[in-house]
């Protein structure tokens, strides 16, 4: 007998993610030949190294920078290529997410407030730099969880877009949690 509530297929999974990132290389994983990348107009992924010098970020109109790895312990691959008061002094809005990349860490938590400060530096005609050490993982979630809400993209394409312009992996527990989000804004009632 068939209940009459008939499951609902998800509208992305970790895998069919996986796999768009991977198929330009073929299932292979390749890592940036830049230290950062517009992959939407105004919003830049990049590494530590695109963070640290300010002449750079100003030849791009880069006026926000979100940290997506904040920190100092290496060990977790931390970073803080420069210190918020240099930010500052460079006029520069800075936002720092203590994130750890690594598949049990919540990820989401962090959702709304990288969304709205993108969406603030956005608004202002500024340029974003949102970067994490190696401009992978941590930084290309946070920017595919900003198209999702804020520009009605579904997740599948968010994560086509970004990866023609960039190498990105997000790991397998970001993934999941962008599959949460994209099914709660994206399902149809």
């Amino acid at each position: 007998m068939f209940s009459s509530k008939s499951r609902k297929e998800p509208l992305c999974t970790m895998e069919e993610l996986r796999n768009i990132c991977l198929f330009p290389t073929g299932g292979i994983q390749e890592f940036p030949t830049e230290n950062s990348d517009e992959v939407y107009p105004g919003i830049y992924i990049g590494n530590e190294a695109s963070a640290a010098d300010v002449n750079q970020l100003k030849n791009k109109s880069i006026g926000y920078v979100l940290n997506a790895a904040y920190g100092r312990d290496k060990t977790l691959n931390m970073v803080e290529p420069l210190a918020p008061k240099d930010y500052a002094l460079a006029g520069i809005q800075f936002l720092g997410i203590p994130a750890v990349d690594c598949m049990s860490y919540p990820l989401d938590r962090h959702f709304n407030q990288a969304i709205t400060f993108i969406r603030e530096c956005l608004h202002s005609g500024n340029n974003v730099l949102v970067h994490c050490k190696q401009g992978i993982s941590r930084s290309a979630a946070l920017v595919l969880a900003y198209l999702v809400a804020e520009v009605g993209m579904s997740l599948q394409e968010a994560t086509r877009a970004v990866r023609n312009r960039r190498e990105i992996m997000p790991n397998d527990g970001f993934l999941v949690q962008l599959c949460n989000l994209n099914e709660v804004i994206n399902r149809k009632h």
